[in-house]
């Protein structure tokens, strides 16, 4: 085995050892574009969570803290995220460690208590379709993307925030990008780290 295959293998079992010393923290991390794997692999370990926290009360179970940092992606494996989230009965901090964008803003703020880093950015927007199929079939992926999902989606940031039904008619269907102070006093993020809490917060 040469230098370079045995410092392979040990970069990989330190990377192992690192990604298991956070699951056992309860530490989860969305650093990527939304799609079915990563946020398959984060709603499983909030499912094994409150199973391993059954029978334990609410007010006594160590937190999920999910680390943000992604330009959106998925609507749909990102809907399986949120759900994930807002059923957990154990608490699931969420912490925007740089960009929450798009599907990554709704995740966001489906935690229990969100934290902001400093610094960090948000987007707002209607999304992107992406759609390639027939002109009929297109129609009704469209009709139903912009009917009963917008619908969903709208009543979710109205009853998970404090922005108003005319703040969001308004911004909704621009590229609405704002700033930690901002996400506070619209109700999206809770605590801005270094000015509301500390880092141990969340570590």
């Amino acid at each position: 085995m040469t230098e370079k295959d045995v410092k392979k293998v040990f970069n990989f079992c330190w990377l192992d050892q690192f990604n298991q010393e956070d699951l056992d923290e309860r530490k989860l991390y969305l650093n990527s574009g939304v799609d079915e794997e990563c946020i398959g692999s984060i709603a499983y370990h909030i499912l094994r969570y409150n199973r391993i926290d059954k029978g334990i009360p609410v007010e006594e179970r160590k937190p999920i803290i999910l680390y943000i940092n992604t330009p959106g992606g998925s609507v749909s494996d990102g809907w399986g995220l949120i759900d994930a989230i807002i059923t957990s009965k154990t608490p699931v901090y969420t912490v925007n460690q740089g960009m929450c964008a798009s599907m990554g803003f709704l995740i966001f703020i489906a935690g229990h208590k969100r934290f902001t880093m400093p610094h960090a950015e948000y987007l707002m927007h209607e999304g992107y379709t992406g759609i390639i199929d027939n002109m009929s079939k297109a129609k009704d992926r469209i009709d139903f993307e912009a009917g009963e999902l917008e619908t969903v989606t709208r009543q979710f940031v109205l009853n998970h925030t404090k922005i108003s039904e005319e703040f969001y008619d308004k911004k909704y269907r621009c590229e609405f990008y704002f700033l930690p102070g901002e996400a506070k006093r619209l109700g999206v993020a809770d605590y801005i780290v270094g000015t509301d809490c500390d880092m141990d917060e969340i570590v």
